[in-house]
């Protein structure tokens, strides 16, 4: 059970990279989720707060695919407010 939460947030943040979300010190993003017991949470802190460990999250060209962003937050059930929070930092950078 634990290598398929594992798996879920790795297809998770491929989903979103590929949706033109760049991550930046992604491995650091990545154990943090790892170690958390609920990756979700870990994610949505990491978006709001990751800056202080030099997590950021930014458009690829300005180009991020908000419906593919939306598909991969519900297919991986994330909460809105989890999406609403990444739609922020990424438009406060425009």
């Amino acid at each position: 059970m634990g290598k398929l939460d594992t798996d879920s947030f790795e297809q998770f943040l491929e989903s979103i990279k590929k949706a033109g979300v760049v991550i930046f010190n992604e491995d650091a993003l990545r154990e943090r989720m790892a170690e958390a017991h609920n990756w979700r949470f870990a994610f949505t802190t990491m978006v709001a707060n990751g800056h202080r460990a030099g997590i950021f999250f930014e458009e690829r060209d300005q180009r991020a695919d908000e419906k593919k962003i939306r598909r991969a937050f519900a297919k991986f059930k994330l909460p809105q407010s989890s999406e609403e929070i990444l739609a922020s930092t990424l438009n406060s950078l425009h």
